[in-house]
């Protein structure tokens, strides 16, 4: 079984439409924000420090997003982040939210690409950090 890494937010004012329910773009920002907690937990880097410590760079190739059930202002909710699947270079990311009823709200699905942060060329993900990552893989 995965590890599965999770964080715990409350929705805030800002973050919602006029009509008190979160703003879509905001579950994008959500699910990057929590990419980078758990790469800070499990790793010992933000995606700045994997730049100037290591040449990395991490950015998105494909990113989308089901919705199942409203997140409103006020609510908490607790996103999970667990790996479907790598590659050479490459992690898929599957990103969900719970409200605080245990109600499935939404699921983000990010494609990311390791590359030389001077080059832009895709790199195989070092051995030191997939052996961090598989942790998070989920291998049914």
């Amino acid at each position: 079984m995965a590890d599965i890494f999770k964080c715990r937010r409350r929705i805030l004012w800002g973050d919602s439409d006029p009509a008190g329910v979160i703003y879509t773009p905001r579950i994008f920002h959500y699910a990057i924000e929590t990419v980078e907690e758990w790469l800070i937990k499990i790793l010992g880097h933000n995606w700045m420090s994997l730049q100037s410590d290591l040449k990395l760079d991490t950015p998105t190739v494909k990113m989308g997003c089901e919705f199942f059930h409203p997140l409103r202002t006020g609510d908490f909710v607790e996103i999970s982040l667990k790996i479907e699947k790598m590659g050479n270079s490459s992690i898929h990311y599957s990103i969900n939210g719970y409200n605080e009823k245990k109600i499935h709200c939404f699921e983000v699905k990010q494609i990311s690409c390791f590359v030389n942060s001077e080059t832009f060329e895709a790199v195989s993900i070092p051995i030191k950090l997939r052996t961090k990552l598989e942790k998070y893989q989920n291998h049914e």
